[in-house]
């Protein structure tokens, strides 16, 4: 208990003291800001909504206040999880159509229809490194013979 009354926490809402509140999002809306400029995706936004919104609670701190925020923090968190869903939708879409596969790699793609997207990219860089055999491992010990 001393911490939390060395840290200074005066609001029961507020999740941080105000100095360090304060510092992080700073820090968040400098990250979101940088990420949206290179993605430009609506969800970095939200984010950046969902962290520095919490700091009105430094500053208010009445009940009222408090569930304005918990509502509006719900509500974006739902919209940025439609986003992702939206997103991987469309990436899900784009990606079969968007990607020419060669014979045999094309054969190894359509087997593997239970393997999520990285486990096929890795499975695809395997067989690329690999060559025909199925492992790197066995390939180590063409040459030579069992009990040599």
């Amino acid at each position: 208990m001393q911490i939390l009354a060395a840290m200074a926490l005066r609001s029961r809402f507020a999740p941080l003291p105000t100095q360090v509140h304060i510092l992080f999002c700073i820090l968040a809306t400098v990250l979101f800001i940088t990420l949206y400029l290179y993605q430009r995706k609506l969800k970095d936004l939200l984010w950046l909504l969902v962290c520095d919104l919490p700091l009105i609670l430094q500053f208010y701190g009445d009940e009222v206040t408090a569930l304005v925020v918990g509502v509006c923090e719900i509500l974006l968190l739902v919209m940025i999880f439609l986003e992702y869903t939206k997103e991987r939708k469309l990436s899900r879409e784009s990606a079969p159509s968007g990607e020419s596969v060669s014979g045999e790699d094309s054969k190894e793609a359509s087997s593997d229809s239970g393997l999520s997207d990285l486990e096929k990219a890795v499975a695809l860089e395997r067989s690329k490194l690999a060559g025909k055999t199925d492992d790197i491992i066995s390939q180590a010990f063409d040459g030579e013979e069992p009990g040599a």
